[in-house]
């Protein structure tokens, strides 16, 4: 697994964002014929009762994640698949694709971007979002950068812990997006030890520090998080899904890239 200790950082290119200077730890343009398996892993099954929602119908079948010559897209449809809650045999589903850095890279503080755009469709709920490889939810926390639902003008970056009550707290904002919504947009997150915010096409929209909770996890020593991105169908939030289109059509989340930085003064010894 590549973590954030990276004595090689003045090997790689540095940008400057505001005042910071950041260094390329991570990209991926999604510019081969298969997914990288050194940088991404599909979404492993695990063997549970139940599952959280985002979770319930991800499927690691081939036909749910294309690799386009520049972009990848993950895909939500209808149709005779296995799923996390069906592993067994295909049966008539929907079915949801999704890819994690949880065994092959993982970090704290940076830059994170990334380039994407989303089919609207009723009950589907597209995320770029983090969680800790550490410390269980929402004690651990977890950033989300990117969620969508259904046929919103806007989006949802938000971020999750524990409150002064010890039960979950959540914090975001939720801008708009200008022009088509399925149109590609950059979501971005800076991730210090002062603080979190949150971009969307090079404008911040939100920003969240170590005062804004009583149980702030983001700046726990070595309390590292891996990257996520996903399709998602149905759950509580989403609502039920149009399941013809879905069988028809389907619906993606396509992604351009994916870059990580890190900024000099945090690189770990």
């Amino acid at each position: 697994m590549t973590k954030f200790f990276l004595p090689l950082l003045a090997a790689l290119c540095s940008v400057t964002f505001g005042s910071e200077d950041w260094v390329l730890v991570f990209e991926d343009n999604f510019s081969g014929k298969k997914l990288n398996t050194k940088k991404w892993s599909r979404i492993a099954y695990e063997k549970a009762d139940r599952f959280p929602d985002w979770k319930k119908y991800q499927s690691r079948d081939k036909k749910l994640l294309k690799m386009n010559g520049t972009s990848i897209s993950l895909w939500g449809r209808y149709g005779k698949y296995r799923t996390m809650s069906n592993q067994k045999k295909p049966q008539e589903t929907i079915a949801c694709a999704g890819i994690y850095t949880k065994n092959t890279f993982t970090f704290q503080y940076g830059r994170v971007e990334v380039r994407a755009r989303f089919d609207c469709v009723q009950g589907c709920w597209p995320a770029i979002w983090m969680l800790p490889v550490k410390g269980g939810w929402p004690a651990g926390g977890e950033i989300d950068i990117l969620e969508h639902l259904n046929f919103d003008k806007k989006v949802y970056q938000t971020l999750h812990m524990n409150g002064s009550n010890g039960k979950h707290q959540s914090l975001g904002v939720q801008p708009a997006l200008h022009g088509d919504a399925e149109d590609y947009h950059t979501y971005a997150i800076e991730w210090t030890p002062e603080a979190i915010t949150f971009y969307l096409d090079s404008e911040q929209t939100g920003r969240y520090d170590k005062s804004s909770s009583a149980n702030w996890p983001f700046d726990d020593e070595n309390h590292e998080f891996y990257l996520l991105i996903d399709q998602q169908v149905e759950g509580a939030w989403a609502g039920k899904a149009d399941r013809e289109t879905l069988r028809k059509k389907g619906a993606a989340l396509e992604v351009d890239y994916v870059r990580i930085y890190a900024d000099k003064k945090y690189k770990r010894n």
